[in-house]
């Protein structure tokens, strides 16, 4: 459970703030949109092989920017 220990004249705003990044960080809002409908298994399964090929394709290119960069330094030595 989130808690948020608003401060002696603290701005509310602020407070709020912190509360939603709280909220953000545990997932809940998350779960809360995926608990909202029911979603068949076989569409959960297409969604989380998307998710992974597209988490994939990032740390791909992460690897080629590191190397394109690692490799641009060596040549302005």
């Amino acid at each position: 459970m989130i808690s948020i220990k608003v401060k002696p004249r603290e701005n509310i705003n602020r407070a709020l703030s912190r509360f939603k990044t709280a909220v953000m960080n545990e997932g809940i809002m998350k779960d809360v949109r995926a608990k909202s409908h029911f979603t068949k298994p076989c569409l959960k399964r297409k969604l989380k092989r998307e998710e992974a090929a597209r988490q994939r394709m990032k740390d791909e290119m992460k690897v080629i920017r590191k190397l394109q960069n690692e490799e641009k330094e060596w040549r302005q030595r």
